[in-house]
């Protein structure tokens, strides 16, 4: 009950928000300005928006900015990407990154309502069509087949009805879920479930080559992560790996066996690389999958509106058989 009375009184900040101040803190940051100098900047440009506020007096007592950006409410494995980032220097290179696939997530997402805008009105139509004949149309043609109109449009009604609620009990499930194990639903989803497992592996594979540039070793690493919050990715991937390493358990197998770490991963360690080479590897292959997450959304966002319309496409000559063929044949019938 606390955490959602929380939730109702917190001010949500949309995600073109987040995406623009990460994107204009690296920027800043690249180009020279100190951490308080960056913030101090957008606290006083942005005046209206407290929460660089209360960044900035984080600031002045000591915190790490990675640590101050809670403020933003960002994802756990986005927040636990930036600490690392920070621990090792590559902050604005993560805050660019980070801010990028935020912005692109933003573009795609209002792009899906654009895209939807006139296939719902199409479809809001049609669903108006077929409820106008089914009154008006159908009683004075004294047509016998007026029950398909009825099965249709229950047809597409319950369709609509059981997607919504599909869709809340969906919502809801995730909402239960600590970070790591709602990553392992997302990544699950046809379609979507690529994109998903691409962008956490980009993060997992980022934080980890950050960490073992900066002379690491595996323990560590798992040590470090396993500070973070509980549930989240990098501490439940550190809790299992350190569970496992500490029982005996082969390090490739446990690669092998959790969903989130991509195969690349053991090739690149069954070749025998170690220290800054591996480190350099995983920097390679989280670029990868970061440009593979950005081409999967450009493309999967290519395929909705053809999908929908064909759709739409197929209610259209469905409504038009049940209409037009018992008029053709009462026509072939006076005939």
């Amino acid at each position: 009950m606390k955490k959602l009375t929380k939730n109702i009184f917190t001010k949500k900040i949309p995600i073109t928000k987040k995406a623009e101040h990460l994107l204009t803190i690296s920027k800043l940051l690249q180009n020279g300005f100190s951490l308080s100098e960056t913030i101090n900047c957008l606290r006083l440009l942005n005046d209206q928006e407290k929460f660089f506020e209360r960044i900035y007096q984080d600031l002045c007592h000591g915190k790490m900015i990675s640590q101050a950006l809670r403020h933003l409410h960002l994802p756990t494995v986005i927040y636990n990407q930036l600490v690392i980032a920070q621990n090792h220097g590559k902050l604005a290179q993560a805050m660019a990154q980070t801010g990028a696939l935020l912005n692109d997530q933003a573009k795609q997402k209002n792009k899906l309502k654009e895209i939807l805008v006139y296939p719902c009105f199409i479809l809001t139509f049609l669903i108006t069509m077929l409820v106008g004949m089914k009154v008006y149309i159908i009683p004075q043609l004294a047509m016998a087949n007026s029950n398909l109109i009825d099965l249709f449009l229950e047809l597409i009604l319950g369709l609509i009805l059981f997607l919504l609620i599909v869709g809340l009990i969906f919502h809801l499930v995730l909402q239960q879920k600590d970070e790591y194990h709602r990553a392992l639903i997302l990544v699950k989803l046809p379609v979507l479930g690529k994109i998903y497992l691409n962008f956490f592996q980009f993060l997992i594979l980022q934080g980890l080559g950050m960490q073992l540039a900066n002379g690491m070793n595996l323990f560590d690493v798992c040590e470090i992560n396993n500070q973070f919050e509980n549930g989240s990715i990098q501490n439940y991937l550190s809790q299992k790996f350190l569970r496992g390493l500490t029982n005996g358990n082969n390090l490739l197998k446990l690669i092998q066996t959790e969903p989130l770490l991509p195969n690349q991963l053991q090739v690149i360690l069954q070749a025998g690389e170690s220290g800054s080479a591996l480190a350099q590897d995983l920097l390679v292959m989280s670029e990868l999958k970061f440009e593979e997450t950005q081409r999967d959304l450009k493309r999967v966002m290519g395929m909705i509106q053809p999908c929908l319309f064909a759709i739409i496409a197929i209610i259209i000559v469905t409504t038009y058989l049940i209409i037009l063929m018992p008029i053709y044949g009462m026509m072939k019938g006076i005939s």
